[in-house]
């Protein structure tokens, strides 16, 4: 559980200090006074990534050099330091200066207005929830990741300087290498998604009849993708760029067996992916056998006044809940916090 948060020059908060003294703490406030921000911290001190931006110096209040994020858990103290050139980490005064090293220490899910994304937005944007919810549970992955990666930047980077009448040697070392490295993450990837739908299935009947699932749609599969590396390099020679792979993965989720995107309405979306937050934990829960800090900003709104009293009851009430509103509710053993604007 955490117990103590302090900020300083986080976003809109010059210096900000809270405690948790209950498992269910609800923060309210105006809009504008920094309630996402509070989540957002907590959730970078996690993961070391904002759901918000992918631009690190906007996390940084204006005119000042750095940030400072401290979290204090029954377990661990984690200080990430923010500032312009980089970022610096560590989990009891130690420095981790690799991420495989840092992340899957504190877990927490996290549920924001964003995340309709994962149903609206780009097959970016889900890669992205792919990649950092499965990297905190399966270090393996995380390096199978970054291994890809590097070997794709090599390959590009050669496409570019290569003509078609060239020799293929070197172009077909690393195609082996980036299928070797695929494969994996395809297979992972598969994994993940049929390990999350069996959690989302039961989680999501609780809300609604409707059928909702995950359905993963790699860009190629294990076969496919060898016969493009070793048939194809004409190809990604002319367009300089590796034209398939798991940087071209996508998922959709399905409502009714049709696309969510089309086919639910905004509170069905949003409950759709509140179940499928609450799915995430789930399983953090059952491959670790730990207790995970569950985030929730704003999540009431655009919900059926009956969803909402549904989603109160259902929440875990043996994981620590921390969430938002500009309204206060009524509820007993929830920790009421309240902010002003600054």
């Amino acid at each position: 559980m955490i117990r103590k948060l302090s900020l300083r020059n986080f976003r809109n908060h010059a210096l900000l200090e809270l405690k948790f003294d209950q498992p269910f703490a609800y923060i309210h406030g105006a809009n504008g006074s920094g309630k996402t921000s509070i989540l957002e911290s907590i959730y970078f001190a996690a993961t070391t990534k904002s759901h918000r931006t992918s631009e690190e110096k906007e996390l940084i209040k204006q005119n000042e050099p750095f940030a400072h994020i401290k979290l204090v858990s029954d377990e661990d103290r984690y200080e990430i330091v923010l500032s312009k050139t980089g970022k610096r980490a560590s989990i009891n005064s130690i420095e981790k200066r690799k991420l495989s090293d840092y992340i899957g220490h504190l877990r927490v899910v996290m549920f924001a207005p964003e995340d309709l994304d994962l149903i609206k937005g780009s097959p970016q944007d889900r890669r992205q929830f792919l990649d950092l919810e499965w990297m905190q549970l399966n270090k393996s992955y995380l390096r199978q990741l970054n291994t890809y990666k590097n070997i794709l930047k090599q390959r590009n980077s050669l496409l570019k300087k290569i003509n078609v009448d060239d020799d293929y040697t070197f172009l077909n070392i690393l195609g082996d290498q980036l299928y070797d490295s695929a494969s994996e993450i395809i297979s992972e990837r598969r994994q993940f998604i049929k390990e999350l739908n069996e959690h989302l299935n039961e989680v999501y009947a609780r809300f609604s009849t409707h059928q909702v699932s995950l359905v993963y749609h790699p860009d190629q599969d294990e076969k496919g993708l060898k016969n493009y590396l070793s048939k194809q390099q004409k190809h990604d020679i002319l367009y300089q760029s590796t034209g398939a792979g798991p940087h071209r993965d996508d998922f959709s989720i399905d409502f009714n067996t049709f696309d969510a995107k089309s086919y639910a309405s905004q509170g069905e979306q949003r409950l759709i992916v509140v179940a499928l937050k609450l799915a995430l934990l789930r399983l953090i829960e059952a491959k670790t056998g730990k207790q995970v800090v569950l985030l929730l900003d704003d999540v009431l709104s655009e919900l059926y006044k009956e969803k909402q009293s549904i989603f109160l009851e259902q929440l875990p009430k043996e994981h620590q809940i921390i969430m938002n509103s500009a309204l206060p509710i009524e509820g007993k053993h929830i920790q009421m916090i309240h902010l002003k604007k600054e």
